[in-house]
């Protein structure tokens, strides 16, 4: 595994490592035992200058330089520890030759013996801690036989007890500090390792969560595009009137927004019976428009699904033996059907074919069907506003038609026309030669497309020229002539009406007020004959086989 917690698989710059790196902090740590030696020794060097000697100034002269060489060079992890071990190990050896056990040779030799410890591996401060026995008691031994004396000078005499005590502090300090620091290493290496062991299982599952955030990003962004393809074609579909080319655009734009090779559109008929295909994106699709589709309760059949169910239908070809092949569609390798409804009504379905795998699922059928359910609602506009256009101009034709009939009935009845001259307005009984001479300005009064009479202008002189804009003033004025003139015949027939409605109201009055037979026939035969200004009326009420029948005659 990677020290690197940060990597990640994407090309992104790598991170530095968050992790514990014990090999580091041993770099670290000798580089600062050294840079805090070649302070302290200073100090500790001019104070031992006046009472060594030649031999000791050039050791701690030569020890001081190297020390230094080490820090400030470049060197490698081993050869300072190994430098600075056998410094340490170099005075604590000079000291006790010098000066026996009454100097601190000891200290010298213990500090070697626990840096290794901590900058070495095991077994390196137990060799160093037996070789200081060894050396030590080697030392005492020789000293009290008198093989060896001190090169010190003015050292006090020494007797076996204290190179006894002296060798026995020196054993247990420093199997005390071998031993203590080989358990602080060992529990440390166990904090160190279940630390990494932590941290990789969080660096996992870091790596992990940004896997799922990553590929829930690129779904929701995959969504995204869904919708926007969907908000495209729903925009173009609402500037759309012609249900052809709206049922042609969905099917092209679907299949080129979505990339589906195949999509369909069917509309049921009035009994739902049957799915005839009006529009198709490919090729194949569009040499079956036409085709129906009985709609049966069949669980194989997508479009028959959809339809009965009001619901979307997704099958895939991983079902096996009950994923419909259509062989119109060889390469159909999955595929949806999404009910077209408006108020509960199913007016079709959309049938989209794919030629991957499993390319559809729920969350796409939610996006999709949002889309379907406006192109029902497209579909069923276009549709109403068709058949509100077809409905007005039929109203248009009929209410022309008898708007000429109206007026032609009117015209038989009344005069023709009437003429504005010096001497005032007279009628005009006769207009067939005055329609043909061509002679000024003539404007038709239209109503409802038809025209009902006609607006003759003639200038004074000899300019018989009208100007654009003054036809134009002279149509308008035609129009509100043609209005007026509708008015005021409604108001003629609406006058009429009361009227009628009236002498029927006042007959049915008096005619009401008897229950006796005679009188009611006697009653109504009077009302008759008052109302319309009737010479005789007459009311005769049996069959006419019959000879007695009763008679009311008023005259």
């Amino acid at each position: 595994m990677s020290n690197n917690p940060f990597a990640t698989t994407s090309n992104q710059e790598i991170q530095p490592s968050s992790r514990f790196n014990y090999a580091d902090w041993r770099e670290r740590f000798i580089l600062t035992i050294l840079q805090i030696g070649c302070v302290f020794a200073i100090p500790m060097i001019v104070l031992s200058f006046p009472t060594a000697s030649i031999s000791d100034r050039i050791l701690f002269i030569g020890s001081y330089i190297g020390l230094a060489a080490i820090t400030v060079l470049p060197s490698p992890y081993l050869v300072r520890v190994y430098a600075l071990l056998f410094t340490l190990f170099a005075v604590g050896v000079n000291a006790i030759l010098s000066w026996g056990p009454w100097a601190d040779g000891n200290i010298f030799l213990l500090a070697c013996v626990l840096l290794s410890a901590l900058l070495l591996d095991r077994r390196t401060d137990v060799i160093l801690l037996s070789v200081s026995v060894v050396f030590t008691t080697l030392i005492s031994i020789f000293q009290q036989t008198g093989v060896y004396r001190f090169s010190g000078t003015a050292v006090p005499l020494t007797v076996p007890a204290d190179w006894l005590t002296y060798c026995a502090n020196f054993i247990i300090v420093g199997i005390v500090l071998v031993a203590a620091i080989g358990q602080f290493k060992a529990a440390f290496a166990r904090v160190i390792e279940a630390m990494q062991s932590a941290f990789d299982a969080l660096t996992a599952e870091r790596v992990q969560l940004e896997g799922k955030v990553q590929a829930r990003t690129e779904d929701l962004e995959f969504r995204m595009s869904q919708l926007r393809k969907a908000s495209t074609i729903t925009k173009i579909m609402a500037e759309m009137q012609n249900i052809s080319e709206l049922l042609d655009s969905v099917t092209k734009l679907t299949s080129e927004k979505f990339d589906y090779y195949h999509v369909g559109l069917y509309i049921l008929d009035e009994n739902k019976k049957i799915a005839f295909l009006q529009s198709a994106s490919s090729i194949t699709g569009k040499q079956m428009i036409g085709h129906g589709i009985r709609v049966e309760f069949d669980k194989r059949n997508p479009i028959s699904l959809a339809a009965r169910q009001n619901h979307h239908v997704i099958s895939s070809d991983s079902e096996g033996i009950n994923f419909l092949r259509d062989t119109n569609f060889p390469s159909t390798r999955s595929r949806m059907a999404l009910p077209l409804a408006v108020r509960g009504n199913i007016l079709g379905v959309l049938d989209m074919h794919s030629d991957r795998a499993q390319v559809f699922n729920n969350q796409d059928a939610e996006i999709l069907q949002t889309l379907a359910d406006l192109v029902a609602i497209s579909f069923d506009n276009a549709r109403l506003m068709n058949e509100t256009r077809s409905l007005l101009s039929q109203l248009e034709i009929n209410t022309s038609i008898q708007t000429e009939r109206t007026w032609k009935k009117l015209t038989s009845r009344q005069k023709p026309a009437y003429q504005y001259t010096p001497a005032g307005v007279r009628p005009v009984f006769s207009t067939s030669k005055r329609e043909n001479n061509g002679e000024g300005l003539q404007v038709p009064l239209v109503l409802h497309g038809q025209r009902v009479g006609m607006v003759k202008l003639k200038r004074k002189g000899e300019s018989a020229s009208w100007s654009e804009r003054e036809r134009i003033l002279v149509e308008k004025i035609a129009d509100q002539i043609a209005l007026a003139l509708e008015n005021s015949r409604l108001v003629d027939e609406a006058q009429k009406g009361a009227l009628r409605d009236q002498m029927i109201a006042n007959v049915s009055t008096h005619v009401r007020e008897t229950l006796d037979i005679e009188a009611v026939v006697r009653t109504a035969a009077t009302e008759l004959r008052r109302a319309f200004d009737l010479k005789e009326a007459e009311i005769l009420i049996g069959a006419p086989q019959t000879d007695m029948i009763q008679k009311g005659t008023f005259s």
